[in-house]
């Protein structure tokens, strides 16, 4: 390792012994020399009187004066139960459909979101205005909310200040990537997510969520953020050939969603881990310096993540200040997933994650990960994923996180036989390859030998 690099590790490892519960949102531990971008207190404002006195609170310690003196007490539209959690997703088509794969398209998102609509669950969809009729004719009830004060992706507040940034150096630090070959595997940066349109869709989750929190119709405190089309078409197909029939009808379970919230607290977020299969960076890697090698941050997958409400709005405020400071210091922010692990680290406590793993096959596909399902009654009450502190299980070995990581139960409980055959399933490594490497670094399972 360079220098610097050990210098920074040694750095980091310093500030971790002193860190907050949860870290102010000026102080992040990763600084690049101090030099800050904008602040999400120059954008966020509430779209309406928000709901709650601790929401309300939230904002004005944001802002630092008490802007915000009127709340609601009361849902604007009832809950479909006292406990019932509320699903959040974007979409806004992409320009250009004439050059997308057909699952890029909007023929095939709005068939999946037509079947987030099937699980008859509290959801807010965020949607341009000429979408919502289409949108509606989904699902009548008043817990389908839309929400089109948006026209289009650029009048997001995150993004009406990104559009060159977005079109223009974005792409060019895309193209400066370095350091990879085809044995970095899917750790390598792919182009085709390399556009201005996706870049803006991909940065306004975090506002989004932020929006909802504030919006909040249906008085609720637990919160899943999924992406419009996480529901791919070629899914795993239930007992009687559904796809993704398993999942449509068991629903979501609140209890799995508070036991996640029992490790994300006030202070952050759960959500999926990649597989590492083809490695991952720790603190000594370079991609945390170098704008060249940000490709390496790719670690969490943010198309499902839960939280509660004052959660969501801390993650959601850092990730929004992670963009800015790096695209202040030349770091590719045009993809939101290579940004998360840069908000994990910079703001410790504030992403815990699911590490992957392969899912039973009558539930699994290429494609799967376990965050689509792993929030839900499938597999009944004891079927629950493990929860991890990823600064300590993926980057910083040496650290002992303040909270406690959970098992996996039920059906979720894997070995690593489990791995090899998902490996071989889906003919992606030959079986002797697997035991030299998979999961190794991880130390997350036994190695047999």
């Amino acid at each position: 390792m360079a220098a610097h690099e050990n210098a920074f590790a040694t750095s980091y490892r310093e500030k971790l012994k002193y860190i907050q519960d949860l870290t102010p949102i000026d102080q992040p531990l990763i600084t690049w020399n101090g030099h800050r971008g904008r602040s999400p207190r120059q954008y966020l404002k509430p779209p309406t009187a928000p709901f709650s006195e601790k929401v309300t609170e939230w904002q004005n310690n944001l802002a630092g004066t008490a802007e915000v003196r009127k709340y609601n007490l009361f849902p604007e539209v009832e809950p479909l139960r006292p406990d019932a959690p509320t699903m959040v997703l974007i979409f806004y088509p992409r320009p250009d459909q004439g050059d997308a794969r057909p699952i890029h398209q909007s023929a095939s998102y709005l068939k999946r979101v037509e079947r987030i609509a099937q699980m008859n669950e509290q959801t807010i969809l965020y949607v341009p205005p000429e979408l919502r009729e289409t949108i509606r004719a989904m699902r009548a009830d008043p817990h389908w909310y839309i929400v089109d004060a948006y026209p289009t992706v650029w009048d997001i507040p995150t993004n009406d200040y990104q559009r060159d940034n977005f079109a223009n150096r974005q792409p060019e630090l895309f193209a400066a990537f370095d350091g990879y070959t085809d044995a970095d595997g899917e750790l390598r940066p792919v182009d085709r997510y390399n556009r201005a349109h996706h870049s803006a869709v991909c940065n306004a989750k975090a506002f989004i969520m932020y929006d909802a929190v504030m919006r909040n119709p249906f008085g609720s405190d637990r919160w899943m953020y999924v992406d419009a089309g996480f529901l791919f078409d070629d899914g795993p197909k239930d007992a009687d050939g559904m796809i993704w029939g398993d999942l449509l009808k068991n629903g979501l379970d609140t209890a799995k969603i508070d036991r996640a919230i029992s490790v994300s607290r006030d202070t952050g977020v759960v959500m999926g881990e990649y597989s590492h299969r083809d490695g991952l960076p720790d603190i000594n890697d370079e991609c945390w310096t170098n704008p060249r090698r940000t490709y390496r941050s790719r670690q969490f997958i943010a198309n499902v993540y839960v939280g509660n409400s004052i959660g969501m709005l801390n993650y959601s405020a850092r990730f929004m200040q992670t963009v800015d400071d790096m695209d202040a210091n030349g770091f590719y922010t045009g993809r939101e997933e290579f940004v998360v692990a840069f908000v994990a680290l910079r703001y410790p406590n504030s992403v815990f994650s699911i590490p992957w793993f392969p899912l039973p096959q009558r539930l699994d596909y290429r494609w799967q990960f376990p965050g689509k399902l792993v929030f839900s009654r499938v597999g009944g009450p004891e079927s629950v994923p493990p929860i991890v502190d990823p600064i300590a299980t993926l980057y910083v070995r040496d650290y002992v996180p303040s909270r406690l990581s959970l098992p996996a139960g039920g059906i979720y409980v894997t070995t690593q036989e489990d791995f090899d055959e998902w490996e071989v399933r889906h003919g992606l490594t030959k079986p002797l390859e697997i035991r030299e490497r998979l999961y190794r670094s991880l130390d997350l399972l036994p190695i047999h030998t």
